[in-house]
């Protein structure tokens, strides 16, 4: 008989599974069909909840899907690693300013349709503007940023970077949930890539570096900052909580995703 134990905690996972429903059910009327959730304890890479669906039983909406394990375009949830890289490879400071004042290259554009003008590196990673990451792709380079998001384990190498071009600071990348849980752990872990695992004590690989501890560390911290967000995000809105928490937001062309 297998006995084995996994790492998920059953309060919280019901408590997810519950929260899960209860946000597509609020923004059913705005399209909203499915949604899923992984949370995981950064210090060990535990995975404590893992919601696939909103309801498995749900079959108009497919709810048997594991939706957190399904490649889907990343939107604008894959710029923090961009800046990481640019801050590491000394291309930008905090006090950096870069441009947000007309179309970037092949006409890029931001959501709003609109221009904030000179933006430090804070402000332009948390309002999440298109114009500043493309340009910033084109510095740091695509090569060089495909490679880090390999090493992140956000794509398997099977396209080439080109296949993407500038798209790529903007998320074009199809990725699951999963594969990003995962590559988020080098920016809450000082820059340390940990293995997710379902299995407590499994044998997993040890932490790897693949980002310096100072450029995860700004990262976050732009992430982190409420302030940072405006005007983009108003104050005390969904992405802010009563404690320091870094939050970036994703979403794909024609509001498909978020």
């Amino acid at each position: 008989v297998n006995d084995q134990r996994s790492t998920l905690d059953l309060d919280l996972q019901q408590e997810v599974s519950r929260l899960t429903a209860a946000t597509v059910s609020a923004l059913a009327d705005d399209g909203a069909r499915n949604a899923a959730a992984i949370v995981l304890d950064r210090a060990t890479g535990e995975v404590l909840s893992w919601v696939g669906s909103a309801g498995y039983s749900n079959t108009r909406d497919a709810g048997a899907i594991d939706y957190a394990a399904v490649t889907r375009p990343a939107g604008s949830t894959l710029k923090p690693f961009l800046y990481a890289l640019a801050l590491e490879r000394g291309l930008i400071t905090p006090a950096t300013v870069l441009d947000d004042s007309a179309r970037g290259p092949g006409g890029v554009e931001d959501a709003d349709q609109e221009f904030l003008g000179p933006l430090l590196p804070r402000f332009a990673l948390a309002n999440s503007r298109n114009v500043p990451a493309v340009r910033l792709l084109e510095r740091v380079g695509l090569d060089e940023t495909w490679s880090l998001f390999r090493e992140l384990g956000l794509h398997d190498g099977s396209k080439p970077a080109s296949f993407y071009g500038s798209g790529l600071a903007l998320g074009v990348l199809p990725v699951s949930l999963e594969a990003l849980v995962r590559g988020a752990t080098a920016l809450a872990n000082d820059g340390l890539l940990i293995e997710p695992r379902l299995i407590p004590g499994s044998g997993t690989p040890a932490p790897r570096r693949v980002l310096s501890e100072s450029a995860a560390r700004q990262v976050t911290l732009f992430l982190s900052d409420p302030m940072a967000r405006l005007p983009g995000f108003p104050r005390m809105g969904p992405s802010e909580y009563p404690f320091p928490a870094a939050v970036k937001t994703g979403t794909s062309a024609g509001w498909r995703d978020a």
